[in-house]
């Protein structure tokens, strides 16, 4: 019986062994993710750009898998349309919503990089500058989020 017990403590420990988290210098814990970074420069592109990949519209990574862009929306309610994708508009950068497009500030929605429409849609309550965020440090379920600047 004890020997039962033993051979089971063992697979037990085997497997939940590999999906441990992974300790970090600081002594921290932290899932590991499927990092993986983007190989072509990415746009914020809308009807504010006639959908054109334009260089002050460019995503800027932040290092860790996070690319960032700036935008000035200047009408209160109006509903911005725009998506997230390179030069060509090439599959798997070719970046919409998954699931609803509304996005809210400080609330991120799951991105779908494969789509050929679903834009988002944004209605600042305010004119000025906004943050909209692609959070690609989990490439499987990428997010998109929008802050005020």
């Amino acid at each position: 019986m004890q020997k039962i017990a033993a051979i089971s403590f063992m697979l037990v420990l085997g497997i939940t062994g590999c999906a441990s988290p992974k300790i970090t210098p600081e002594g921290s814990t932290s899932i590991q993710r499927s990092a993986k970074l983007l190989d072509r420069p990415m746009y914020l592109r809308g009807d504010f750009s006639l959908w054109d990949a334009e260089d002050i519209y460019r995503l800027q990574p932040q290092g860790d898998g996070r690319y960032l862009v700036r935008a000035r929306f200047m009408s209160p309610g109006k509903v911005y349309e725009f998506k997230i994708a390179d030069e060509k508009w090439s599959e798997g950068y070719n970046c919409g919503y998954r699931f609803q497009g509304t996005l809210k500030i400080g609330q991120p929605l799951p991105v779908d990089c494969n789509t050929v429409y679903n834009y988002f849609s944004f209605a600042p309550d305010k004119k000025g500058w906004y943050a909209i965020t692609l959070d690609y440090r989990d490439s499987r379920n990428p997010t998109v989020l929008v802050q005020r600047d």
